[in-house]
């Protein structure tokens, strides 16, 4: 009786092992093997591109058919308006240049931009959708990149301004703006000269709405107020004999309450606010600029490539640029 009882003492004690290293493969092992292949999934890049996106993208069949990219990629998510994604293309773009990868944007930003510019050069992934993408071999920064076989897929909202500002007329030639929408421009431009001739077209970017409270809760400021874009005008009034400025604004009646008695001011949306594609035509087409903050205004003043007056805020992306364009000065 006392053999058996401690065979099955044994056989008791040997279940109860089993039954823990069992437990533990479930609870413990798969679990990481499983980790390991969401790292390393059996996917393409079509399914990849949705995950980079905050809008839906509609997959559809692609006609075009690249060869898979030998080596890493760089890429971005989308993330802002016009001006943020003009930022996160031409950082993709920036990047690639700078380290020999294959550059690529999602559609959602492509789809953004398309609708302004004439003929942009970086592709999306629809080219590549059928090509199998490995997660793990990506990082978040030029920092991070180690080797040509890694991708590079940058954080939303990310401005590479050193980079972008090394071949700053190459990208200005990027972002050729759509002729129907410099032609418009140039109308809005004429009536604001009142058909005077020898002008200086100096654009003014007012932001307001939704960045006065972004301002308060990031950079503890108030936002830019009316004396700032006097001073900045006095500036130019001082340099040119007959100027002109031709403002764009998220808060026309703002404008129009702080500057309408200046004769030399032409608010373009007086009555209704026009699309961004055309507000940043009009400022691309001035001779120069004045503008707040805010990466609209910035590229507004990028593309006209005259001298600018921005707002002084420390530790902003336009602060950063202001030390990079000679031509850049705050007041």
């Amino acid at each position: 009786m006392n053999m058996l009882s401690t065979n099955h003492n044994i056989l008791f004690k040997a279940t109860i092992l089993a039954l823990c290293v069992i437990s533990f493969v479930h609870i413990f092992l798969f679990p990481l093997y499983d980790m390991d292949a969401g790292r390393n999934p059996s996917k393409t890049f079509m399914d990849f591109e949705q995950s980079l996106c905050t809008t839906n993208i509609k997959h559809k069949k692609s006609t075009k058919r690249a060869n898979c990219p030998q080596y890493g990629i760089v890429t971005i998510m989308q993330g802002g308006r016009l001006g943020n994604q003009m930022w996160e293309y031409a950082s993709v773009w920036a990047l690639a240049r700078r380290t020999g990868l294959e550059p690529y944007v999602p559609r959602c930003i492509r789809l953004k931009l398309d609708q302004v510019f004439e003929s942009l050069t970086v592709p999306t992934f629809e080219e590549i959708s059928h090509c199998p993408v490995e997660i793990s071999r990506f990082v978040k920064s030029l920092d991070a990149w180690n080797y040509t076989n890694q991708n590079i897929i940058l954080p939303r909202y990310s401005i590479q301004t050193e980079l972008v500002i090394t071949w700053v007329q190459d990208i200005v030639q990027e972002f050729s703006i759509k002729k129907k929408l410099l032609d418009k421009s140039q109308q809005i431009l004429h009536l604001a000269s009142k058909n005077r001739t020898n002008c200086v077209f100096v654009g003014v970017h007012v932001r307001r709405t939704d960045y006065i409270g972004y301002l308060m809760r990031k950079h503890a400021v108030s936002p830019a107020n009316a004396t700032f874009f006097r001073m900045a005008m006095r500036h130019f009034e001082a340099k040119h004999a007959d100027v002109v400025f031709v403002v764009v604004s998220d808060d026309p009646l703002w404008c129009k309450r702080k500057f309408a008695r200046k004769k030399n001011v032409f608010i373009t949306s007086k009555n209704h606010r026009n699309s961004p594609a055309l507000d940043l035509a009009i400022l691309a087409s001035c001779n120069h600029s004045i503008f707040d903050y805010g990466t609209f205004g910035e590229w507004g003043a990028i593309l006209s490539g005259g001298e600018t007056i921005y707002y002084n805020l420390t530790h902003h992306s336009s602060e950063r640029l202001g030390h990079l364009l000679h031509n850049w000065h705050t007041i």
